[in-house]
């Protein structure tokens, strides 16, 4: 477990990002619509995404759907005017070209996989406009030396340029080191959380300041620190429910139940100390969370007004490790 004594972080209501980085909101909202949605379901999600705008939330995110050209196409309805603050990371990976490149009707015939990606890259532009492309996060899962910066892809890709999106290189869960050497990016996305603190070892080890900055990703666990997963654990009943396997649920809840006193006294329910957590740390640019139902919006981005997470505190989570 990283180092959680409370030195070396900071306030998520102070922070000190270097400047390409200070666009993204400390809160990223994941869209993933599902599919056939209704009309009326895509306006409330539009709705929805608005109203997070009011409330702060700048950055969106697609990289975790399954359906990314219908998120994008959300979002973009979401902000029909102009607003530069506003910006969305997509993910690209070899695997998704090449099912952009199967499945498009007028196919980029080029071998050239920077070329590739930088015609991906403007389709994702087209769907998004008038929202700008924030981050291009690429997932190198499944390639030869995943853990180096593909200096191949990014290099010499024309419609990129000192004004366009920035780069991240998504970390491998099981990485034991960040990428060294010229083409190292200084962004990156991995998961990172209370119950998975792993990958902020390697992020501590850099010193301070930090030349290194994550995209946080599954803050929640997986939904086990703010509570969806539990409500689907145990939402099937009936006689056509299988058996509750309390083995397993006791595997997967009996560590969130030895965080319980970072919500005692209702200080700060255990989802806003899940945020309070990852923003503590002055390597974190963002942390990506699923839009949540309405009734929990406000909940969640009232994490920074909540008490902060107490030197104390952060010496009980390191004897969790």
């Amino acid at each position: 477990m990283c180092d959680v004594t409370g030195e070396g972080g900071r306030s998520s209501a102070t922070r000190s990002l270097p400047e390409p980085l200070r666009g993204l909101s400390p809160i990223a909202f994941s869209v993933d619509p599902p599919a056939g949605a209704s009309p009326e379901a895509d306006a409330r999600t539009s709705f929805l995404l608005r109203k997070a705008r009011g409330l702060g939330v700048t950055t969106f995110d697609v990289t975790a759907t399954l359906r990314p050209e219908r998120a994008e196409r959300l979002i973009a309805r979401a902000f029909p005017e102009p607003d530069p603050a506003v910006s969305v990371i997509i993910g690209r990976s070899v695997d998704s070209l090449s099912r952009e490149r199967t499945s498009e009707e007028a196919p980029v015939e080029v071998s050239d996989t920077a070329r590739t990606l930088a015609a991906s890259i403007d389709r994702s532009r087209r769907r998004l406009a008038p929202v700008r492309v924030g981050v291009v996060e690429w997932d190198p899962s499944g390639e030869e030396e995943a853990d180096r910066f593909p200096k191949t892809v990014f290099d010499s890709i024309p419609s990129l340029d000192a004004s366009g999106p920035l780069w991240a290189l998504r970390l491998a869960p099981d990485q034991h080191s960040l990428p060294e050497g010229e083409q190292r990016p200084t962004l990156f996305g991995g998961p990172f959380s209370l119950l998975a603190p792993e990958l902020g070892e390697r992020f501590e080890a850099q010193g301070d300041p930090p030349t290194g900055y994550l995209i946080a990703r599954d803050p929640f666990s997986e939904g086990r620190l703010d509570g969806s997963r539990f409500a689907t654990e145990t939402g099937l009943t009936g006689p056509a429910a299988p058996p509750v396997d309390v083995r397993r649920l006791h595997q997967e809840f009996d560590p969130v139940l030895r965080l319980g006193f970072l919500t005692e006294g209702h200080r700060r329910t255990l989802a806003q100390a899940a945020l309070q957590y990852i923003l503590h740390w002055s390597w974190v640019a963002t942390a990506v969370v699923p839009v949540p139902v309405p009734e929990r919006l406000e909940e969640l981005l009232a994490y920074a007004s909540k008490p902060p997470i107490t030197p104390e505190e952060f010496a009980r989570i390191r004897s969790l490790k």
